[in-house]
């Protein structure tokens, strides 16, 4: 994008532009020009970069994108408060896209349908034998951990019937 009468280096990072070009690109870039400065506030929600864009658009109102940067910037935070919070635990779809696999992908991987894979990663209540197989599937190993007292037991779920191994047992070796 052209910017009235601002000069700059193509491919400068967004962060070292100057305020009058960022609030050029805000209020007459579109999509395409944003997309630079979105996935910057994307990096770092509440780095410096994103309380400068949403300090311009406060002080500097445009019509209609000035609430659109707003939302987006408050978004990400929150979305960022979520992930960080210490009793976060990974979903079942988060290792899945984490895999880099779709539901569908998943699904016919592990023997069931979109549908029942989608139910599944939302039931609070699961079958060993069902996550074994997801995460099989994902190319990982589903491991158990009892705590029970002072002793923690981990569990291997192995791919077959019944075959839960004590991870302590199997590094033992036998004795000559």
């Amino acid at each position: 994008m052209k910017h009235r009468h601002l000069t700059y280096v193509p491919g400068r990072a967004v962060e070292d532009l100057p305020a009058a070009a960022i609030l050029d690109i805000l209020d007459r870039g579109d999509l395409v020009d944003w997309q630079p400065i979105a996935a910057a506030v994307e990096r770092e929600p509440d780095g410096p970069f994103a309380e400068r864009v949403a300090h311009l658009i406060e002080v500097h109102p445009m019509y209609g994108t000035t609430a659109l940067w707003r939302t987006w910037i408050q978004h990400l935070r929150q979305r960022r408060n979520r992930t960080d919070a210490p009793d976060e635990r990974a979903s079942l779809a988060s290792l899945r896209r984490g895999a880099g696999l779709t539901q569908a992908q998943l699904a016919a991987r592990v023997g069931m349908s979109q549908s029942d894979l989608s139910k599944f990663e939302r039931r609070d209540d699961i079958r060993v034998s069902t996550l074994r197989s997801y995460i099989e599937g994902l190319g990982g190993t589903l491991h158990l951990v009892a705590h029970i007292g002072s002793s923690t037991d981990e569990f291997c779920v192995g791919s077959r019937k019944g075959h839960y191994e004590s991870i302590a047992e199997a590094r033992k070796t036998p004795e000559s």
